[in-house]
This record gives structure tokens, sequence and C-alpha cells, in this order.
């Protein structure tokens, strides 16, 4: 969720109450791309957790999943030439391909026919780091609501749902390095609509 803008964007598209964005934003007179990262790190951690209080679940995934980065461009070019090129193969065999593209990560077919998708594995060689713009680099003493990686967890929804040629719901975010001071990396389950 690199952009302050979408965000506030997907706030008003998604109807929430004013009161809520209003409670978001206090104290925050601009927030924007000129922003210190440390300070856009605070509002996105101190906005997902007014969220998680005050939004329904599926609404705050929703949110959030809507606000995934890379939906366009170069990435979403080569999710679409993946598709066209193995358009005659299983998903079996297409998964097992994108294991080898770039930033797509490492899914998993599950016995119950969910993907598990291993994400992101960045790491320091101690920890793992968060892949979004927003928390990478920021040295913070605060958890990040896991809730937040529904972002990201958007972002690899919509190019799977490109490269498979399949709807995807995302069911959870497994683990994440933002909750777990760097312990766990970034994992998510989708079913298969």
């Amino acid at each position: 969720m690199p952009s302050l803008g979408k965000f506030q964007e997907s706030l008003e598209k998604f109807n929430v109450d004013e009161n809520i964005i209003s409670q978001i934003n206090e104290g925050y007179s601009i927030v924007d791309s000129k922003t210190p990262k440390k300070e856009r790190a605070l509002y996105f951690k101190r906005a997902v957790d007014i969220m998680n209080v005050s939004i329904e679940s599926e609404k705050l995934q929703e949110i959030l999943e809507w606000n995934a980065c890379c939906k366009g461009g170069a990435r979403e070019k080569a999710s679409r030439s993946f598709a066209r090129e193995n358009a005659n193969l299983s998903l079996e065999e297409k998964l097992e391909l994108i294991k080898d593209v770039p930033n797509m990560g490492r899914p998993v077919r599950n016995e119950d026919g969910t993907i598990t998708i291993h994400a992101v594995y960045y790491s320091d060689g101690e920890k793992y780091l968060c892949a979004c713009s927003n928390f990478n680099g920021v040295k913070r003493e605060y958890s990040v609501s896991r809730n937040y990686c529904f972002c990201c967890a958007g972002h690899f929804k919509y190019h799977y749902e490109i490269m498979l040629g399949v709807k995807l719901k995302t069911l959870e975010v497994l683990s994440s390095p933002l909750d777990s001071d760097g312990k766990n990396p970034c994992i998510m389950k989708y079913e298969i609509l």
C-alpha cells in the first residue's frame, strides 16, 4: 500500500464512515509521498489499528486488497504474457512454473485444493523484512497488525488470477514479518472460486 492518495480514495470508495476517516487522519494534517517514511509507517499502523476495531473484517480485507500495488505496468504485462504462453497447461503445471517467475513467490497446492503462496522472504540475515515500501527499512519498536498484509495479498491475488486464469479469494495471511518482529516470512492462503 505505498500510495497514500489511493488509500484515502479507497476509504471514500468503500464508504467508510466519515468519523472513522477523521479518526484515522487525526493528528496528520498532511500525509503524502513527501511525508518521511517513518511517519508514513506510523500513519498506516494507526489506520489499520483503527480499522481493525471499526470496520467489518470482510470490508477491511476488501479495502486493503484494493490498495495492492503493482497492478499495472510491467508486472501486469508479464502476468498476461505468462497466461498466454501457458494457457494449455494444467493448474498444477502453471503453479510449478510460477515458482520461477521473479517476485511471484512459491505457490503450493494444498490437499484441500487451496493455494498457499510463500510470498516474500526478504531478510537481513537475522530477520525477515517487509516488502512494503511503507515499512521496509523502517526501524520500529511496534508490531503491525497482520491485517495490513491483505494489501500484499491483494497484489498476489491479482497476478495469480491473471496467470492461472481463475478467480481467487484470500482466506488468510498465515504469517508476516510485521506482526512477528521479523520471525516469520509473508505467507498467504487462497481459495479457488
